[in-house]
């Protein structure tokens, strides 16, 4: 039976995501957020929606680079030696999943799982979600030519769903002329044309708007600490002595989901990434006419008319969103060396937050081991853009109809050992069917 009432806890994009496909499915829905909507980070990113470059974060190669930078807080991977012995089942984790084939696997998964993303977005604005968003494709720039050749062949599994990924590298030269402000210390790149980026607060405030005007209720500062699920439905407990209850609840808190979900005695093994982020002025005229990705780096800069956001690092030193100006400094320098006409001195709203990052790199979406209603949505590392809508839309199919869409078959909690009270072939919602594909027509939509 498809539940009446819904609590979505979380007002980032992921959340807000779900519940904007709940309610378009006819469930009534709450979101209750603890701060405001966007406050984690759905802010402060680089607002890319771009499929053709998802790939999961343990890459072939990344543990001897994460065993050199360890201890440099100017590297673009940092994890703090205090945060080490609490981390080292899941840095284990993923250092298995540091190899080729699993890279290829996780690729796929999130080229499956992508594969409608502009179409869901295209549905957002055509249903009043209003929003700003920049159709330039990305350009994606090296010093080395062998960094690139071996980013086509880590993103080379997508062209299977029908993403456009370039085969031919251009030289230097050619990328100075598509970009000028591109330095000389860039000698080979790409561009990918399948690529938009959003002004990421607009959708997040978009979204919120457009699920008010849905009839959906959007609680900010409303904080949960205690989930009471039973066979008929979930308690919400909150900080502000309120309660909430529904037939079924999803938990999209991004990386505060484990302290959640702890006391229903499951094991989520996501990890805080704190991400960077900062604002530059652009002369008129002069700003980047794409985005650009920086592969040495490891940095993403987004152009938003006169002003570029610029993205980068990924640093794993527990749940907080204290600035170290080291790494944001290396970040401008990172920047510095391959853009021209640009003044570090005047950067602006520096901004750090918490990305949900799972031992694998792929996203946690699915029912909570040994409950029958209460779903998970994290894990989206830096993917929440690009992710979050198919995500969402096929989480409520889930939720609605009491059956896994098979593309999130590689999103199982099981898949981690010991994640969870159940084992890994049991399911808790009664007969979940991995393979089945749920037609649209078989859900309500309202309007």
């Amino acid at each position: 039976m498809a539940p009446k009432r819904v609590v979505v806890i979380g007002g980032g994009i992921a959340g807000l995501s779900v519940a904007y496909f709940l309610r378009r499915f006819g469930v009534e829905v709450i979101v209750l957020e603890a701060a405001a909507p966007g406050a984690g980070a759905s802010s402060g990113n680089a607002g890319w929606i771009c499929p053709s470059q998802a790939g999961p974060l343990p890459e072939p190669g990344l543990v001897r680079y994460g065993v050199k930078s360890l201890f440099s807080r100017e590297s673009a991977l940092y994890i703090s030696p205090r945060q080490l012995p609490r981390m080292v089942p899941w840095l284990i984790g993923f250092a298995r999943r540091c190899n080729e084939s699993d890279h290829r696997r996780g690729t796929a998964a999130l080229g499956q799982l992508s594969r409608r993303t502009f179409e869901l977005i295209e549905l957002f604005e055509a249903d009043g979600v209003e929003f700003e968003s920049f159709r330039q494709g990305v350009l994606v720039a090296a010093e080395r030519r062998e960094t690139v050749e071996a980013f086509l062949r880590g993103v080379a599994p997508l062209r299977e769903f029908g993403f456009s990924i370039p085969r031919e590298l251009l030289d230097g030269t050619a990328m100075r002329d598509r970009e000028p402000m591109l330095s000389r210390a860039v000698n080979a790149g790409v561009f990918i044309e399948q690529h938009m980026h959003v002004r990421p607060m607009t959708l997040v405030d978009g979204l919120a708007a457009r699920l008010r005007e849905m009839g959906v209720e959007v609680r900010c500062q409303t904080g949960v600490t205690a989930l009471v699920p039973s066979a008929t439905g979930v308690l919400v407990r909150t900080r502000v002595a309120e309660e909430y209850s529904g037939d079924a609840v999803v938990v999209a808190t991004g990386a505060t989901a484990p302290e959640l979900v702890r006391p229903l005695r499951c094991h989520l093994p996501i990890a805080a990434g704190k991400g960077y982020s900062f604002e530059l002025p652009l002369r008129p005229g002069a700003g980047p006419r794409s985005a650009v990705m920086l592969l040495e780096p490891h940095v993403g800069c987004s152009p938003y008319g006169d002003r570029m956001r610029v993205v980068g690092t990924m640093e794993f030193s527990g749940t907080n969103t204290r600035l170290d100006y080291r790494r944001l400094d290396a970040i401008g320098r990172g920047v510095a060396r391959f853009l021209t006409d640009i003044d570090l001195d005047q950067r602006e709203n520096a901004w750090a937050g918490m990305r949900p990052v799972a031992p694998d790199g792929l996203p946690v979406v699915d029912l909570l081991p040994g409950t029958r209603n209460v779903y998970i949505a994290s894990g989206y590392s830096m993917l929440g853009m690009t992710v979050a809508a198919p995500a969402g839309e096929l989480l409520a199919r889930m939720v609605c109809t009491g059956r896994r869409p098979s593309e999130l078959a590689p999103f199982k909690i099981s898949r981690f050992r010991g994640a969870g009270r159940c084992s890994p072939d049991r399911t808790a919602a009664g007969g979940l069917d991995e393979g089945l594909q749920i037609p649209r027509s078989q859900v309500k939509e309202t309007t």
